[in-house]
């Protein structure tokens, strides 16, 4: 199993191993744990090209400590709602009435 080193943005992850009997979404699956980027949103630059999800591992000839770089933006952090909860007992008399 290679052992390579990923860029991503300013990011630099050393010593991802990568299981060539595996197919690319697998790595890709790992990546997503490290980044946050969703595998459908990431694009791997190998020497020579873009690793497509069919892509086999012998025919990139991937050497140990070979760098590769990832292009993709990670999911979104979900925002605050702008208006929070309102409870029944914080409601105006008749409008607890109304909701009741």
């Amino acid at each position: 199993m290679p052992t390579v080193c990923i860029k991503w943005q300013k990011q630099v992850f050393p010593g991802i191993e990568i299981d060539t009997s595996q197919p690319p979404m697998v790595f890709k699956t790992q990546l997503y744990t490290l980044t946050g980027v969703p595998p459908e949103r990431q694009k791997i630059m190998v020497k020579g090209g873009i690793l497509k999800d069919d892509t086999d591992w012998s025919t990139l000839g991937l050497k140990d400590g070979q760098k590769l770089m990832m292009i993709g933006t990670a999911d979104e952090i979900v925002k605050a709602p702008e208006k929070g909860p309102v409870f029944v007992e914080d409601l105006p008399e008749e409008e607890q009435a109304a909701a009741l």
